[in-house]
C-alpha cells in the first residue's frame, strides 16, 4: 500500500503533467502532425537521447513536444533545422515562422532544450559530427529532398536510434484537398524498406514511419552462425559491438 507521501508525490506528478500537456495543446501550431507529436514525446522519454535532430520545424509542434520530453528527462538537446523562409513545402500560413517558433519555445520554457538552426538541411549538415539518437525528417517532401535528408543525417544515427518520417501514407491514402504529384516521402521510405531497413508505419496523421538506420536491423543475439549476416560474421560482430558501445 502506498504511503501518504507517495500518494502526494503521485498526485503532484499527475497535476504537473496535466499542466504541461495543457500548455502544449494551448499553442496554435497549425500542423498536420496531430497527436503523433505524442509519439515523438514518448520516444524521447524512452530513448533518453543526448542529441535529437529535426528537419522541418515551422511553428514548432514537433519541436515543442520533443523539447518537453528532453526537459522532463533533465538532459539532451534538440537541433531544430528550418530556414523559416518560403519553400515549396511550407505548412498553411507558416512561411516565415522563426519568431513564432521562438515565441512558442519561450511560452513553454523550452529555450534551454532547443537550439534553432535557421538554415537548410544541406547547410546544417556541413561539418556535422555529432552522433544522433533520434532524427525526425519532416522538411522537403519531394523525393530528392527527403532522400537527401536521409543520406545527410542517417549515417550519424546510432544503431539503436530511430529515424522518424512524417507523411508516409500519402500514396496509399491521399487527401484530395492537399494531395500533390511531387510528394515523394512515401517512395523514399518504401525504397528504404525494400533495401532492408526495418520500417514500422503507423496509420495516423498522414502516416508516421519509424526506420532503424541499419539494413536488416541490429542483431539481437551473439552468434557465430555464418548465415546470420550473409556469411559475414566479422561484420555481425562489428554491428553488435557498435550497438553496445
Amino acid at each position: 500500500m502506498l504511503s501518504i507521501r507517495a500518494l502526494a508525490r503521485r498526485a503532484r506528478n499527475v497535476v504537473r503533467k496535466g499542466v504541461v500537456y495543457a500548455g502544449l495543446e494551448d499553442v496554435t501550431f497549425q500542423s498536420g502532425l496531430g497527436d503523433s507529436a505524442y509519439l515523438l514525446y514518448g520516444l524521447v522519454r524512452s530513448l533518453k537521447p543526448k542529441v535529437v535532430v529535426e528537419i522541418g520545424s515551422a511553428r514548432g509542434r514537433s519541436t515543442c513536444f520533443i523539447g518537453t520530453g528532453l526537459k522532463e528527462n533533465g538532459a539532451g538537446k534538440l537541433y531544430a533545422i528550418d530556414p523559416h523562409t518560403k519553400t515549396a513545402w511550407n505548412d498553411l500560413e507558416s512561411v516565415d515562422t522563426f519568431e513564432i517558433l521562438q515565441g512558442n519555445l519561450k511560452k513553454l520554457k523550452l529555450e534551454s532544450q532547443v537550439e534553432i538552426l535557421r538554415q537548410t538541411s544541406d547547410a546544417a549538415a556541413a561539418g556535422w559530427t555529432r552522433q544522433i539518437d533520434l532524427l525526425f525528417i519532416d522538411g522537403d517532401h519531394s523525393y530528392d529532398g527527403a532522400m537527401r535528408d536521409w543520406e545527410l543525417f542517417s549515417p550519424f544515427v546510432q544503431p539503436f536510434g530511430s529515424v522518424v518520417f512524417h507523411d508516409t501514407l500519402w500514396d496509399l491514402k491521399p487527401d484530395p484537398k492537399y494531395a500533390r504529384p511531387d510528394m515523394g516521402v512515401p517512395r523514399v521510405v518504401d525504397e528504404l524498406r525494400m533495401a532492408g531497413y526495418p520500417v514500422l508505419t503507423i496509420d495516423r496523421d498522414f502516416g508516421v514511419s519509424l526506420v532503424q538506420p541499419r539494413k536488416r536491423g541490429v542483431p539481437l543475439r551473439f552468434t557465430t552462425d555464418t548465415q546470420a549476416d550473409n556469411g559475414a560474421p566479422d561484420k555481425l560482430a562489428d554491428l553488435q559491438a557498435e550497438a553496445l558501445n
